[in-house]
């Protein structure tokens, strides 16, 4: 039986990064969703990351563009606002 590794879109904005897969905080740096990044409050006892594979980068900001989000990740494909590939992500 082969398993499909989870994958997802890092999303950043302004302050915070999120994980496309469960919107939960991610960090910019990490390559999986292991760990949660606050963000401005105290994260939930119960909050969990994912484990998604983050294979892209983008951001729901307009302003920013491709070379922004290259210049957080050169290592993953960036996206701008609205434009990631649909069925990117599993």
């Amino acid at each position: 039986m082969t398993t499909t590794a989870r994958t997802a879109v890092l999303l950043v904005d302004d302050y915070t990064t999120t994980c496309s897969r469960c919107l939960q905080g991610a960090f910019t740096k990490d390559i999986r969703h292991d760990r949660i990044a606050s963000g401005w409050s105290t994260p939930d006892s119960r909050d969990r990351p994912c484990g998604a594979l983050f294979v892209a980068i983008s951001t729901r900001r307009l302003e920013y563009t491709e070379d922004d989000l290259r210049q957080l990740r050169p290592d993953l494909p960036a996206y701008k606002a609205g434009e990631v590939p649909r069925g990117l992500t599993t």
